[in-house]
Parts: structure tokens; sequence; C-alpha cells
């Protein structure tokens, strides 16, 4: 990502220079977009350790314990773009909080989750925050600092959200030795609620594109057309056969 971002004036697109905001008020918007990678990260670990006490506890097929997985990942593969246009037109920091927000509110879905559908509701609205979060938190990181420190810092919020990531499991797997697999998610709560007030307080309020456009018809598309594909990927990968159900969902898919 470049140091300026293109703004809309009455003469067409011109270069906009990262406000200044000093050495300290860098490193917090750093550490604040760090903190929203590191939750996308540990969701990741978390689920991945809780997936076969998840299945035990509520009787789960294979299929059903794959799309615990999928419902996080397509709205992630889906929306990712749509949501770092959001961002240039609605204020990038604002869609940040509203992804942190919603990878919460799926959390506590999850952990009190009574059953299947229920649990792929609250894992599709982490994925939905993640979508948020990963595009915008990176553009308010790129626009803080100028380019001859960007690299370095892009390259500390990927080793925060790595070294997240591998803390994670442990973590998960001690609270699975001694509890629920529900603990698991909603510890993720407090951490939730730390990245939301440290972004709220320490990122600036972002430059913003008006005429900024939002292919809303194309994020639907790519959201039908990836969970046709992945539905007929699992269905197939868990010995469902080719069915009708699934060719029909596999044109459909194709169409998206």
């Amino acid at each position: 990502m470049s140091s300026a971002s293109l703004t809309l004036t009455d003469r067409g697109l011109a270069l906009s220079e990262p406000r200044a905001i000093g050495a300290h008020g860098s490193t917090k918007v750093l550490v604040a977009s760090s903190l929203g990678s590191c939750l996308v990260s540990v969701s990741n670990a978390v689920v991945t350790v809780a997936l076969s006490a998840i299945g035990r506890d509520m009787s789960l097929s294979p299929l059903d314990l794959q799309w615990v997985m999928n419902a996080e990942l397509l709205p992630l593969a889906a929306l990712t773009l749509v949501a770092g246009a959001l961002g240039d037109r609605f204020d990038q920091k604002r869609i940040f909080l509203a992804g942190i927000a919603l990878f919460g509110l799926g959390a506590a879905a999850i952990g009190f989750a009574p059953s299947f559908a229920p649990l792929i509701v609250g894992r599709f609205l982490q994925g939905l925050g993640e979508a948020l979060i990963l595009p915008n938190g990176l553009s308010v990181l790129g626009q803080a600092f100028p380019a001859d420190k960007k690299a370095r810092a892009i390259g500390i919020w990927s080793a925060a959200a790595a070294v997240a990531s591998g803390v994670a499991p442990a973590i998960a797997g001690a609270i699975l030795e001694h509890g629920s697999w529900r603990t698991t998610f909603m510890m993720l709560l407090p951490v939730v609620a730390g990245a939301f007030t440290v972004v709220a307080l320490w990122i600036p309020k972002t430059l913003t594109t008006s005429h900024a456009r939002v292919d809303v018809g194309g994020a639907v598309l790519s959201t039908v057309g990836l969970g046709g594909l992945g539905l007929v990927l699992t269905s197939l990968t868990n010995g469902s056969g080719l069915n009708l159900w699934v060719l029909v969902t596999l044109i459909v898919g194709l169409g998206g």
C-alpha cells in the first residue's frame, strides 16, 4: 500500500498524503491495528482446537463440522474486497470498529449456541467481522506511517498475528482439559472489548472518498458462488455423492 491515498475532488482524483500524527500516535495505531489482526488469528486457532469437542457435544457429523469451518471462511473470502470499499467510503475506523463488534457478537453467539444452526450463525458473524477487520485495519496502518517506515510496521502487524496464532491453541487446549469448548470462545470477549476500546481511542478518523463505489451485487454473487462451490466440494469430500441437489448447487455456484 502506498503512503498516499486517492481522494475525489472537483478536478478529479488527487493524491492525499497521510496526516502527520507523530511517532507516538503511529505506535498507537500500530498497536490498535495489530489487536484486530490478532483476533482473526486467535479465532482460527481456537476453532481448530475445539472442533472435535464441539462435534462430540452437539453430535455433529463430519459434514456439519466442515461447515463449522466454512461458515467463517465464506464471508471472509467473499467480502474482504467489498469491506475495503466500505471503509474508503464510510471511514475505515468506523468499519474497523463494526468488524470488531460483529466478531464479538459472533463469539458470544457461539458460546451460548444451543444447537447447530445458531453455532453456524455465530461463525458466519465472526467471518463477516473478520472481513471488515483485516482490510480496514491494514488501511489505517498504512495511513499512519510514511513510506520508509511502512514495511517495518506491516512486519510487526504480521508478527503479532503469528504470535497470537501460536499461543492461542495452547490456551484453548488448557481450557478444554478443565472446562467446556464454549469457554474457549467466551474468552475472546475480553480481548474484543479491549481491542474495541483501543481502536476507538487510539485510531484517528480516517480519510474518506464519498463517491467510492461499493459493489453490493458483486458481493452477493461472490458469496453465493463461493457458498455453492463450497457446499458441493464439502458434500463430495464427505461421500455424499453427485445427486440432484449437489448438481443444482454446483450450477448456482458456477453461475455466481
